[in-house]
């Protein structure tokens, strides 16, 4: 990764206001990046928007709690007009579910007639972490996520795992080192060589993911330069393989 990359980086994400952050959600060193890029914007003062359906269970230590992570929160129903006219609506609500009650004035309405979408500002950056195929993605699982399209891309990968990347962003960031190693220099870059606890903690349990727990193959010696300054910055190496048991 060149300064000039990171310089543009750095531009991109002080100018942008709101942020949406999507990561490879089957990879734990994807959401633990992208975790650590949420705390560091946060902190910035960015409004940000981390996009999963499911987070892992093994990262959870990571935050105070699944509520911590910000996640688009207006969800709309949409049934057409030339449907089916609506004159009266309410709710119920009770400990086991949330009940929407329609008044139907004419027309019929079938499952196929309603739609359910997020409505959200429209983020000034989209920044994936090991994502390959984003149209792909907005297509199947990003489907409701509507406020989504036309947001400009940040696309980040690492060569180790990007052989089938589309390039599909504004910026494409791919780089040979990990992708931990690529948020570590971005966080730092920003933040003039400085990372709060909480993102160092979260990166060191990427590079533990990525590196099988230091052992194998992908072990470099700028791995554990990287896995040291993160050591330095408050990361307890202790607490991520209790947590991972890898």
């Amino acid at each position: 990764m060149t300064t000039q990359q990171k310089e543009e980086i750095k531009k991109i994400i002080i100018d942008s206001e709101n942020i949406c952050l999507i990561a490879e959600e089957s990879d734990l060193e994807s959401v633990s990046s992208a975790v650590a890029l949420f705390y560091t914007l946060k902190e910035l003062g960015k409004n940000v928007n981390l996009i999963i359906e499911k987070f892992p269970e093994k990262l959870n230590f990571l935050i105070p709690s699944i509520d911590f992570v910000s996640y688009p929160k207006n969800f709309i129903i949409s049934i057409p007009k030339k449907i089916a006219e609506i004159s009266q609506i309410y709710y119920e609500k009770n400990d086991e579910s949330l009940k929407v009650h329609l008044t139907i004035e004419k027309g019929t309405v079938k499952k196929d007639d309603i739609s359910f979408y997020f409505s959200e500002t429209k983020p000034d950056i989209i920044i994936t972490l090991k994502i390959k195929d984003y149209q792909d993605l907005l297509e199947t699982k990003l489907n409701p996520f509507g406020f989504l399209l036309g947001a400009s891309v940040l696309n980040i990968d690492s060569e180790n795992s990007s052989q089938d990347n589309k390039n599909f962003g504004k910026i494409n960031l791919i780089d040979k080192m990990s992708l931990t190693e690529i948020i570590i220099g971005i966080i730092a870059y920003i933040k003039n060589g400085n990372i709060n606890k909480e993102s160092a903690s979260c990166l060191l349990a990427g590079l533990v993911a990525y590196t099988d727990n230091f052992k194998g193959d992908k072990i470099t010696a700028d791995i554990f330069e990287a896995a040291a300054f993160l050591i330095k910055n408050g990361a307890d190496l202790k607490t991520i393989n209790e947590n991972l048991r890898i």
